[in-house]
């Protein structure tokens, strides 16, 4: 009973969870290549999870 309910609260978040953890993973990639390219990639990761939390909550900018 317990584990289902888990299972299922996790099954809610999979899409969000794998994709952090793509982008966790090509930003250890990219430090392997260098530490420049590591910070871009951590750059290019921060703003793309801040533009999708945007676009999903539906909020205007500046408002």
């Amino acid at each position: 009973m317990v584990f289902r309910t888990i299972f299922r609260q996790i099954g809610k978040y999979f899409d969000v969870i794998c994709f952090i953890l793509a982008m966790f993973i090509v930003d250890y990639a990219m430090f392997l290549f260098g530490q420049a390219w590591g910070l871009i990639a951590v750059a290019v990761t921060v703003a793309l999870i801040g533009w999708l939390s945007e676009i999903i909550s539906g909020a205007k900018g500046g408002d």
